[in-house]
């Protein structure tokens, strides 16, 4: 069965799993979907990963043979450039083969609609459908030569980014960068020396190479991923060094102080940007709404600093296609006050152009916001003002995805009065809607002082816990923290 998880469909790159014929018969049915409404224009594209190019490949000429019109980059690039020329081309679909920060024995397919977005459960469920009623075991007569994107959209992507920026002070910094040997490269770079950084190279990884030769897993959220990063800004002695994944999308910050290195989450570089940007946001007009979106399981922190300026906060499901399809609803409705969206797993997002998480934005914004502040001194600040709050995941595997979505379902049915010592107040089950929010699978427990969120992977067999507290002081924070995860460890496992 095809699954589409949070992330489109990602499988390793062995025959029955992500292989030719997969491809190539998602693909046909994504075209006999995208024919029946009168849909006949596609765009790839692809990242560094072995085979991600012939799957690309793949992909274009089983489109054109199926009477779609399609096209690909001439070379691997991030996904939110995807998302931006989908749109900027006017084009009806998009696909990227990609990942993300995987294993290099892992590939992926991702389908993305014309604004832009990537696609929701209801079009996936479209999608599903059409492929189950593929029947074709011949695969598609390959291009030699494949149509390809005019050079024009890599200007325009970058042009755009750097008139977003245009606003904010120029940055007088130095700072190290790593692509991870992915498609950040040329971009990530490019744009901070655009706006004045020294950019100092992690040089061992500034190849496009998909077996990741210097990282066992290309994750900036992991620490293991970073230790050449640690070692050149130690060694050139400098204080913040970033890092993208393979597609671009993600880009984790690790900060120098001395000889000590501290590599901050997501939700503690969401809240730096957040703050970053409501300091520095322009006046809008009678038409906007100022307002921030987060997904529900990244930190409560922004909602204080967000009341503060009178910014709204928005709420969606996890995965960055909410957030996108969130912002494109508030457009239709005449709503421009779009200032910036995050994710705990190191996604952000600014300006009007990209409707998905952007690392080589991410990574501009991040370098704008450490030129004006002290980013540990500045999390200090906010914690003693607004509250210590601390964020958490566990993941639990199983033996298949039915396992791990049973023990996320019988989870549901325990009368849990208690967190340890803490009574619980209430119990909120997303997917029979809460609010605005579309319903998906998450479980949420509320106490005093903090949240544990429960959800299964969907496409892995695989159950994440979110567990977020707020405490007076820090100390607080970490014993409370601690007694949840003694709370989470015992429900799930006994």
């Amino acid at each position: 069965m095809i699954l589409f998880g949070t992330g489109g469909i990602h499988g390793r790159m062995i025959p029955g799993e992500f292989d030719d014929e997969l491809v190539a018969r998602v693909t046909r049915g994504v075209a006999r979907w995208m024919k029946d409404r009168g849909k006949s224009h596609a765009l790839v594209a692809y990242d560094t990963r072995n085979k991600s190019s012939w799957f690309a490949q793949l992909v274009v000429s089983t489109f054109i043979e199926e009477g779609v019109e399609a096209e690909t980059f001439e070379r691997p690039v991030p996904t939110p450039l995807l998302s931006y020329a989908v749109r900027k081309l006017g084009v009806d679909l998009g696909v990227v083969i990609t990942a993300s920060h995987n294993p290099p024995e892992y590939n992926g397919y991702k389908v993305y609609r014309a604004d832009g977005v990537q696609i929701l459960p209801d079009m996936a469920e479209e999608l599903k459908t059409y492929i189950s009623m593929v029947n074709e075991k011949d695969p598609p007569r390959i291009l030699e030569k494949l149509p390809v994107v005019q050079n024009t959209i890599f200007k325009d992507y970058m042009e755009d980014i750097m008139n977003m920026l245009s606003r904010y002070r120029l940055p007088r910094l130095r700072m190290v960068y790593s692509p991870l040997h992915g498609t950040g490269l040329g971009f990530v770079d490019e744009v901070l020396k655009n706006l004045g950084v020294e950019v100092v190279k992690v040089q061992q990884q500034m190849c496009m190479d998909g077996n990741f030769p210097t990282t066992r897993t290309p994750n900036p959220e992991d620490d293991e991923a970073l230790e050449m990063l640690k070692s050149v800004m130690l060694e050139r002695d400098v204080d913040y060094g970033i890092a993208t994944d393979p597609d671009c999308d993600r880009v984790g910050l690790v900060v120098k102080k001395g000889r000590k290195f501290f590599r901050l989450s997501g939700n503690q570089v969401g809240v730096i940007l957040t703050h970053f940007i409501l300091n520095n946001m322009k006046q809008t007009d009678e038409t906007e709404e100022p307002y921030l979106v987060r997904t529900i399981v990244s930190t409560d922190m922004v909602d204080p600093i967000c009341e503060e300026k009178k910014v709204r906060v928005f709420e969606t499901p996890t995965g960055f296609k909410y957030i996108g399809d969130l912002i494109t609803r508030e457009e239709a409705k005449g709503n421009n006050g779009f200032l910036f969206a995050f994710e705990e797993s190191c996604g952000y997002l600014a300006g009007d152009f990209v409707k998905d998480k952007d690392g080589v934005i991410g990574s501009a914004l991040i370098a704008l916001a450490t030129d004006m502040y002290d980013p540990l001194e500045l999390l200090e600040e906010l914690y003693r003002k607004y509250g210590y709050f601390m964020e958490k995941l566990l993941n639990y595997r199983f033996s298949s995805v039915d396992e791990a979505v049973k023990v996320y379902e019988n989870m549901k049915k325990k009368d849990i009065e208690r967190i340890r010592d803490v009574l619980v107040e209430k119990a909120v089950d997303y997917a029979r809607g809460v609010g605005n929010i579309p319903k998906n699978e998450t479980y949420m427990l509320s106490f005093s002082n903090g949240r544990v969120y429960f959800r299964p992977s969907g496409t892995e067999p695989k159950l994440k816990v979110y567990i977020k507290v707020m405490e007076e002081t820090k100390e607080k924070a970490l014993r409370t923290m601690e007694r949840m995860t003694d709370f989470v460890n015992s429900l799930i496992k006994g």
